[in-house]
């Protein structure tokens, strides 16, 4: 590992650059590109839990073989061997521990994070000297010798927008500090592979001013106003302008740092965008979830860049990410932005449309060019020195997350789904259920006054078995009750247990349930919603794999065995694994799966609408 040294003994895992491990010196060999693409992946997500189908994904990205899982194993019995006491198994999955004298790419992180940490201190000799240690560790671009596999560009991509911040925070150091002569042939090179990166062309145009070379620096602009002319049809930046405007007539800047600052006001915008809702203030309960939300969205969670609230339909997870976001609003000086992935019926948004919304509402008002790269290209640059809090409100796809996600930010995204996204990498996870009885309960009475919900454990069992205690149950209860002044909840809970069941009982106004799920409905992919149309036939108790097999056989848009469809159920939260409480007898070994009430009622209703009458 050049630019630190290795103690000896110790294993030397690098990926900056071609994929290497070795033990003194000595390369070892790491045997087939799939066993070197599996080491890639859990070198790249070291000391983090990555589970069987991400690997599976990484590995055969166009589909996997029937023998995947077991070659998998075989992969890893491998590397075992390699890496002794290297590789855990965790019943969901494998994780490679190592340590920063292990991973070059840990190394980096921990001086990178150093060196930060001594310029925020005001010890910019030593940021950067501990920033020059860091870039000198990248050797190549990452995992140059896998690029042929979408996983490893793609995660090549994300370390270099890491390595490009961090040499841009170093060398803007040594420009300020006079030692401009020796970046300048690294620096033209960089700033000519990422044109859109203006950080880079500006500490260029500064460098080259700074050893006499006006002439070069301003023809640097020149090409440079060119290429955004003709690529995205803008000017360069105000800051750029400027830095022009003074080497022009001999200002020199070389006494000032050559960062863009981020105080220049965004082309187009006049205020903070402050764009999250009213909060509710009758917000209850998820007081862990809210706790960790705030954690991991101020940066003291484990994963802070990316968090993914996820839930059945009703769980309430917009309205949890409103509150949280309130909750840490002042943590983001350049504002709240919020954006829907999906049109009110529920239908995906296409991305184009939802880039152009997000370039507004953070302060670009252009449409963005043609061509997927240039787009998003342009969306990360603008985004790279500002700190935003963006909400990805009802997102359908992960490749519609994934491609909105910034690169080097020091923004934070808050993405909530009705799917788990298993495949999305490096997220912060919190999944959210219905209300325990308590919850309700306070709610309600928050909602209607105490006396008025007195006793309501009872009541809210009744309405549990029929409809399930989910947020947006418990809101159209108090919404219903709210309207009939003369019932008590103990009253109207006899009542649901006599009507008829249907899921416009508790439509109140706008507010109805069934809209709800129609929407949910709408927006799942064709083979999740005939599978959801094909719960409708069984009844509303556990059931096991046996029973959807007969269910779902000759249902049109349905091919294989029951377990792939039990798996896409409970990708989008339609059913889940049934606890042994469920019922009085759970089958030793066998898995078990449940449908939520309300769940239960909107498909049975489509079986029933999908079923030619009797004869």
């Amino acid at each position: 590992m050049r630019g630190d040294v290795v103690p000896p003994g110790r294993l030397c895992c690098t990926l900056l650059g071609p994929l290497r491990v070795s033990r003194d010196s000595r390369p070892l060999e790491l045997g087939p590109y799939k066993q070197r693409l599996l080491l890639a992946a859990l070198l790249c997500r070291a000391n983090t839990v990555l589970s069987v189908d991400q690997l599976i994904e990484a590995l055969w990205p166009d589909g996997q073989p029937r023998t995947a899982r077991k070659n998998l194993q075989v992969y890893v019995s491998a590397l075992r061997k390699i890496m002794p006491d290297h590789i855990d198994h965790l019943p969901y999955g494998y994780t490679l521990v190592a340590d920063a004298e292990e991973s070059d790419l840990l190394r980096f992180e921990e001086l990178t994070a150093a060196g930060r940490h001594a310029q925020h201190q005001g010890d910019r000799a030593g940021a950067a000297e501990l920033l020059g240690r860091a870039v000198r560790l990248w050797r190549d671009r990452p995992l140059v010798d896998l690029l042929d596999s979408p996983f490893a560009a793609e995660e090549s991509q994300r370390l270099t927008e890491r390595f490009l911040a961090a040499y841009e925070d170093w060398a803007e150091l040594e420009v300020e500090t006079g030692r401009a002569h020796g970046l300048l042939d690294q620096l033209g090179e960089l700033a000519g592979h990422h044109p859109f990166r203006e950080r880079l062309v500006a500490l260029h145009m500064t460098a080259l001013d700074q050893v006499g070379g006006r002439r070069k620096a301003l023809a640097c602009f020149e090409a440079h106003r060119q290429f955004i002319a003709r690529e995205l049809g803008l000017d360069p930046s105000p800051y750029l302008r400027r830095l022009y405007r003074e080497i022009l007539l001999g200002e020199s800047p070389a006494s000032r740092p050559a960062s863009a600052p981020t105080a220049a006001a965004p082309v187009g915008v006049r205020i903070r965008p402050a764009q999250l809702p009213c909060d509710l203030s009758d917000f209850v309960g998820r007081d862990k979830v809210v706790a960790e939300l705030r954690a991991a969205l101020t940066g003291a969670g484990p994963c802070p860049g990316v968090v993914l609230v996820s839930g059945p339909a009703g769980s309430g997870k917009t309205a949890l990410a409103v509150h949280a976001g309130h909750l840490v609003a002042d943590h983001f000086a350049d504002g709240q932005v919020v954006c829907s992935l999906s049109h009110p019926d529920g239908t995906p948004r296409p991305w184009p449309e939802v880039l152009a919304e997000l370039l507004r509402s953070t302060g670009l008002e252009i449409d963005p060019p043609a061509g997927e790269a240039a787009a998003l290209a342009l969306w990360r640059s603008w985004l790279a020195e500002r700190q935003f809090l963006l909400v990805l409100d009802g997102a359908t796809s992960e490749a519609d997350v994934r491609r909105l996600l910034p690169g080097r930010s020091r923004s934070r995204t808050l993405v909530t789904t009705a799917r788990r996204f298993g495949a999305l990498e490096c997220v912060h996870r919190v999944e959210l259920d219905e209300f325990s009885s308590a919850e309700a309960g306070e709610l309600l009475a928050r909602v209607l006054g105490g006396p008025r919900v007195a006793g309501h454990e009872q009541s809210l069992d009744r309405v549990r078995e029929l409809y399930g205690l989910s947020p947006a149950v418990v809101r159209a209860l108090a919404a219903k009750l709210t309207v009939l002044g003369h019932l008590s909840l103990r009253e109207y809970a006899d009542q649901l247990v006599r009507l008829p069941a249907a899921l416009d009982e508790l439509r109140v106004g706008e507010a109805c349930l069934h809209d709800g799920y129609r929407r949910f409905h709408q927006g799942l992919a064709p083979a999740q919603r005939a599978a959801f149309g094909a719960l409708g036939a069984l009844p509303a108790a556990p059931f096991d794999l046996a029973r959807l097999q007969a269910v779902i056989d000759g249902v049109d848009g349905l091919s294989g065995p029951a377990q792939r469809v039990a798996e896409e159920l409970l990708e989008a939260h339609l059913v889940s694994i049934a606890d042994a409480g469920d019922e009085a007898e759970v089958v030793a070994h066998t898995v078990r799966y449940r449908i939520a009430p309300l769940a239960h009622r909107y498909a049975a209703a489509l079986h029933r609408a999908a079923t030619p009458p009797a004869r």
